[in-house]
């Protein structure tokens, strides 16, 4: 766990290859049972993950407190976010540039799509129903290298 605020958890991501992947920030809200060992695998993936010579890294300027907040600085130290609406749509991940926040409290999202193409438009969700965003993993800075950043939405 990188941090914990008043409405998200900050979490460092571990890959199925053991490796470090991004962060991913959950709801707190949506978290029913915590341990401070954690899963049954998780000495092996620690272990794993030192003898490669990875850190863990925290990122200290991430606002954890509100929404919005978690939103703007995610943008602000990443290029893309993976944003989930799980309750909605569980098998989807939505991944782009967040162009901001509607007066309507809804998340304004300029999409890549998985062959790297941008839309030329944005599409919206509610930020109450956003259950998970993550950032920094290898397919999203991946879609980033290939795609570059986004046109100006229109």
């Amino acid at each position: 766990m990188v941090g914990v605020g008043d409405k998200w958890v900050l979490l460092n991501t571990v890959s199925d290859a053991l490796r470090l992947d991004g962060y991913s920030a959950v709801r707190l809200r949506d978290i029913e049972h915590a341990t401070h060992s954690g899963w049954k695998g998780a000495m092996t993936a620690h272990r794993a993950i030192a003898l490669r010579g990875e850190h863990f890294q925290p990122l200290p300027s991430i606002d954890l407190d509100s929404t919005k907040g978690l939103i703007k600085t995610l943008t602000t130290a990443f290029p893309l976010i993976g944003v989930y609406i799980e309750k909605i749509d569980p098998d989807v991940c939505h991944i782009g540039r967040a162009r901001g926040i509607t007066g309507k409290k809804r998340l304004r999202l300029q999409e890549i799509g998985p062959a790297a193409d941008w839309a030329h438009t944005c599409s919206t969700n509610k930020t109450a129903d956003i259950t998970r965003f993550d950032v920094g993993s290898g397919y999203i800075e991946a879609l980033h290298a290939v795609g570059g950043d986004p046109p100006e939405p229109r």
